[in-house]
């Protein structure tokens, strides 16, 4: 029994419903075409989508074009596969091929001219997984639709659980000995890594004053005798007591740095590591895709999918030099408690004091955490005094997409062609 056929037992009958019709779509469309056309948004768990796409056509000796875009086209002369837009872009659609939707929201009611695969608590690169698995082998790339889940910030169970489809996706790759799953403190590689080296790496939940300082981190634990015996201590053997209470000192710790309430499953939970993949803690490797993605575009995200070895090296060797930078950033602005804001249209930008190269996702990611960026807010880099930086993924969870095609077509937007990023107008109307 392969990955795919397990994926079918871990999936409820709802969910299998909801796969089906884009499944169907996407086996017609490439039994009788060889091709589809695939417009993503760009946002991380569209790219990541796209890259577990990009794998499994190739095996298949599919041929697809990847465009990355805020605006599909409506129609196409060829067959139409749309990841990452809300739902309700369905009813705009008139694709004259087969063609499917896979999205967020709710599925809207009603004839539809387009397969439509969508869900409010399953990232989309999840939802994927489970449409591919009805038709054909998606293999080890499924664990990044578990990377996408952690940076769509879905575990938001009790126990830091996710709550869609990436369940039944990691209970696969359990049987598979793809993922295995730890519950204790949730600290960046510490399965690999001793105590003081997992908490000055970790930056979710971001530490003030530990995450990115090895001398501050080490101090935490020397200079209290009931934490010291976790120093040189990974996961797998530091002793349960004094677990215990470093997890209460650093959630202490985390509300008093917080204007805004934090759960204990941000802290303490569920962690969910691959041994086999390149980026072995999943939920560093969402922050790291993010910030590769960032610097080096979508397209270069997506070659994950085919040449995963590669992508995964840079990537890590980017999130890695960035570091300093995002903590100094985070740092910088935390200390400036809020941030000015300027509206644009629908949009509120709250702008961020920029320290040298630092990337914008994972430092909004973070302060939005803290409480420094607020409600629909999004964070923005100001490039000059009229222009700012802007996620387009943050624009898009903010408005809507319509917001976001609105600002594009009226000029107080412009998408940076292949990127994550776009530049937004201050004060345009």
């Amino acid at each position: 029994m392969n990955l795919d056929e397990f994926i079918s037992r871990f999936v409820g009958e709802k969910e299998a419903a909801l796969l089906r019709p884009s499944a169907s779509q996407i086996a017609a469309a490439t039994k009788d075409y060889g091709y589809m056309e695939v417009y993503a948004y760009p946002s991380v768990d569209s790219v990541l989508a796209a890259a577990i796409l990009a794998s499994t056509f190739a095996r298949n000796n599919v041929g697809f074009t990847l465009y990355f875009t805020a605006a599909p086209p409506a129609a196409s002369d060829a067959p139409m596969l749309l990841l990452g837009y809300p739902s309700s872009l369905a009813s705009e659609l008139s694709p004259r091929k087969p063609s499917a939707l896979i999205g967020f929201g709710e599925v809207p009611q009603g004839l539809l001219s387009v397969a439509v695969t969508s869900h409010t608590s399953s990232s989309i690169a999840g939802l994927l997984v489970g449409v591919l698995s009805e038709i054909t082998v998606v293999g080890p790339p499924a664990v990044y639709s578990v990377v996408a889940g952690y940076w769509r910030g879905l575990d938001v169970g009790k126990k830091g659980e996710f709550t869609g489809i990436e369940n039944g996706i990691i209970e696969t790759l359990k049987l598979e000995n793809r993922v295995e799953e730890h519950f204790s403190l949730r600290l960046f590689r510490w399965l690999f890594e001793p105590t003081e080296e997992a908490l000055h790496l970790t930056l979710e939940p971001y530490l003030p004053g530990i995450t990115g300082r090895p001398e501050e981190a080490r101090r935490l634990l020397e200079e209290d005798p009931r934490l010291s015996p976790l120093i040189g201590k990974t996961l797998e053997e530091a002793p349960e007591q004094a677990v215990a209470t470093l997890g209460e000192k650093l959630y202490v710790m985390l509300k008093e740095a917080s204007s805004v309430p934090r759960r204990p499953s941000e802290l303490i939970g569920i962690t969910h590591y691959s041994r086999p993949a390149p980026l072995q803690d999943l939920r560093e490797a969402a922050i790291a895709l993010a910030v590769y993605g960032e610097k080096h575009g979508a397209a270069a995200l997506a070659s994950l999918g085919v040449a995963e070895d590669l992508v995964a090296a840079a990537a890590y060797y980017t999130y890695h030099e960035s570091i300093p930078s995002i903590v100094d950033a985070v740092e910088a602005n935390l200390s400036r408690k809020r941030p000015p804001l300027k509206r644009s249209g629908p949009f509120t930008v709250a702008l961020l004091e920029r320290v040298g190269d630092a990337p914008l996702l994972p430092v909004e990611r973070i302060l939005r955490k803290l409480g420094v960026i607020r409600g629909q807010e999004v964070a923005g880099y100001q490039l000059d005094g009229s222009t700012a930086l802007v996620s387009m993924e943050s624009l898009l969870y903010s408005q809507g997409l319509g917001a976001v095609r609105e600002a594009i077509d009226s000029k107080c937007l412009r998408y940076r062609e292949g990127e994550l990023l776009g530049e937004i107008r201050l004060g345009c109307q």
